[in-house]
């Protein structure tokens, strides 16, 4: 990550029944999403899935801007929309625009 890029991460939790739809979904990711991301200022996006667990790490230009954009799109709001039915919790675009992605507090970094 450079100098010039904000970090974050998030977690949601899969519907442990649903794991395999919510894995498949992604198989598929609307190109307005990935539009919407660009328009956004992100730089990089991983997803990691674990048991239950989906792991989200956002690296963009401002993560404010970013929350922003994806908040005001429609695509985006109905592609979390789709994949919310496989998740028992994470991402709620129905919540209050700074409660919509569950961002996690960095507690300790190494670097080199």
């Amino acid at each position: 990550m450079t100098d010039d890029l904000e970090r974050a991460v998030y977690l949601q939790r899969i519907d442990p029944d649903r794991k395999d739809e919510y894995v498949a979904a992604h198989d598929d990711v609307p190109d307005g999403v990935t539009d919407a991301m660009e328009r956004a200022g992100v730089e990089r996006f991983d997803l990691y899935v674990r048991d239950d667990i989906a792991v989200c790490i956002l690296e963009a230009e401002d993560i404010s801007a970013y929350d922003d954009v994806m908040a005001d799109d429609s695509t985006v709001q109905e592609w979390e929309r789709h994949v919310a039915q496989f998740k028992t919790a994470g991402v709620d675009v129905d919540a209050a625009e700074d409660d919509q992605i569950p961002y996690m507090d960095q507690l300790w970094s190494f670097e080199t």
